[in-house]
């Protein structure tokens, strides 16, 4: 199960690394939720994928995260990481902590809670 998670992360960092919101929105759930530092709570998937969308238009332009730890309990997993975003030629523009809560849909595993600071 860990492995697959592993593997929705690598495509987490490839859809951040192309830019592509839509695809990267794909990969939570349907009523996921999404906690950005100072801002207010982002609900649901089409919210998520405009999130992303302006986060690249404002030259984020790649990313890079780095998993510290999952545990998994049931239909939820629960993961802790490192994130750096870069913006420019390789200009750390933010880094920080998250958490992601996985829930397991119909064999697929999506992010349905996601925090992080800077």
């Amino acid at each position: 199960m860990k492995e697959e998670i592993m593997q929705r992360n690598q495509l987490f960092n490839q859809f951040v690394n192309e830019k592509n919101n839509t695809e990267l929105s794909a990969l939570y759930s349907e009523d996921a939720l999404l906690y950005p530092p100072k801002q207010t709570v982002i609900k649901g998937k089409d919210a998520i994928s405009d999130f992303f969308g302006a986060v690249f238009n404002q030259g984020i332009n790649k990313g890079d995260f780095s998993t510290k730890e999952i545990s998994i309990e049931g239909n939820l997993a629960y993961e802790t990481g490192d994130y750096l975003l870069f913006a420019g030629n390789d200009q750390v523009v933010a880094q920080g902590h998250y958490l992601y809560v996985w829930k397991y849909i119909n064999g697929i595993w999506y992010i349905h809670q996601d925090i992080w600071n800077d």
